[in-house]
Order: C-alpha cells, then structure tokens, then sequence
C-alpha cells in the first residue's frame, strides 16, 4: 500500500490521560480535548518531515475512518498534524 500526496495514515492511540492534579480523565472526558495522540501508519508521498513510526498530535475533527483488512486506521492530511513528539 502507498499513501499519495499530503495524506498520512494514522493509527490513534488510546491512551488514560492525567490532569496536573492527578485525577484521571475518563474516555468521554478524554474525548473532549482538541487533540489526539496517533502513531503514523504510511505517510504519503509528498509529506515532508514526518516518518512511518512517529507518534504526533492531530487535530480530532481531522480525517476519516478507513478499514483495511481487519485493522481500523485514519486518513488524515499533513495540515492537520499539530506536532511530532520525541
């Protein structure tokens, strides 16, 4: 499989999330924040800069559901990566 031009092929991770507090975040709760963690899957072949293996930040709103095989993936653009984390 190849992704084409500015699309990225993501798969989102599920992750518990934790306020300064300590108090732990539920899914719905966790579901209201803007943005998701996602490890890149395939990006396409005109994305610069972020690499099969990345963990990023995307915006939630971003993208569409995509089923391959057995496995649920995300297809979302370049511009909607917020960042690469380390």
């Amino acid at each position: 499989m190849k992704v084409l031009n500015k699309f990225i092929l993501i798969s989102k991770i599920n992750e518990q999330k934790e306020t300064k507090s300590g108090l732990l975040l539920s899914g719905e709760d966790s579901d209201e924040l803007r943005y998701h963690k996602a490890m890149i899957v395939s990006p396409g072949t005109n994305v610069l800069h972020i690499n099969a293996g990345d963990t990023i930040l995307f915006d939630k709103v971003a993208g569409h559901d995509v089923f391959i095989g057995e496995n649920r993936y995300y297809l979302i653009q370049e511009k909607d990566v917020v960042c690469v984390l380390d």
